[in-house]
């Protein structure tokens, strides 16, 4: 009995090793993605039905509760115009939302100037989001153990502008949160693209050069999604890095993204065989 228990532990041992090359440490992460919402709020209820922006916020809301997502990204210019009263609405559509979301900063969504201010902003954002419960406009989370997802704040804090802005420390900030998690693979959400669905010299990155420098010192940046053109772009550049540009939720066919992240993860290795699937979704 023993003898036939060993040969049945044996051919266990043998499976288990055999499958380690294949789907057993194969890992999927899948999540949506909505950019430039532009939400805004219709002074009465006769005009909040014809209210595309928020006809469109409404309807995303509904496709995620549809779904089985880790995780949602607002990519920016989440409300039209940098009001408080537009952002509390805003939490006011997507509260009912079942799977954990995160806000990226849009060049609409909080500026000094005729408007809030980032830490206004923030503050808001950090009461109503449970996932955000630090008023931070940069900031990381690991939805698994291999992945790290990195927001980044690429927009002014002043006079509202349309040209994506690093501050030194935010640059600085990235480096070191790129180096410390070397060994994971990480995938960066930002407002303002580094490679352009197509050119419009008012609407690039001005420290394009610096934020360049920082992302050619690492080696486990395998995705950047950006949204801001209102166009839908995938790009692959020379070191294998996907650029993604996300369509505008508000604007006509209504689309967000659909993005499935798959890769092997073998034993006391670093994850790899990355692929990456796309899909753009009708929100209404």
């Amino acid at each position: 009995m023993n003898f036939i228990k060993g040969i049945c532990y044996t051919l266990l041992l043998v499976s288990a090793i055999f499958f380690s090359n294949g789907r057993i440490y194969a890992k999927t992460l899948n999540f949506a993605v909505a950019s430039d919402v532009h939400y805004s709020p219709a002074v009465n209820a006769e005009n909040a039905k014809s209210d595309i922006s928020a006809k469109a916020l409404r309807g995303f809301v509904d496709r995620v509760n549809e779904n089985d997502y880790d995780f949602v990204i607002f990519l920016g210019d989440n409300i039209d115009k940098s009001k408080p009263q537009n952002l509390k609405r805003f939490f006011n559509v997507i509260k009912n939302m079942k799977t954990p979301y995160y806000l990226v900063l849009g060049n609409s969504d909080a500026h000094k100037i005729s408007g809030m201010s980032k830490p206004d902003y923030l503050k808001i954002v950090s009461q109503n989001n449970k996932s955000q419960k630090k008023a931070q406009s940069s900031y990381y989370f690991c939805p698994t153990s291999d992945v790290i997802v990195i927001v980044l704040d690429n927009v002014s804090s002043g006079m509202p502008s349309s040209h994506g802005m690093f501050t030194e420390k935010t640059l600085k900030w990235l480096d070191e949160v790129l180096t410390k998690n070397k060994n994971k693979k990480a995938v960066i959400f930002q407002h303002v693209p580094y490679i352009e669905p197509y050119e419009k010299d008012s609407y690039n990155i001005l420290e394009r050069h610096e934020y360049g420098a920082v992302i050619r010192r690492h080696k486990n940046i395998v995705m950047i999604c950006s949204g801001h053109y209102h166009k839908y772009a995938l790009t692959q550049d020379d070191r294998g890095i996907y650029h993604l540009s996300a369509p505008a939720l508000y604007e006509h066919p209504y689309k967000y993204l659909d993005i499935k992240l798959d890769y092997n993860k073998k034993p006391l290795t670093k994850a790899k065989n990355f692929k990456l699937d796309v899909i753009q979704k009708p929100a209404i």
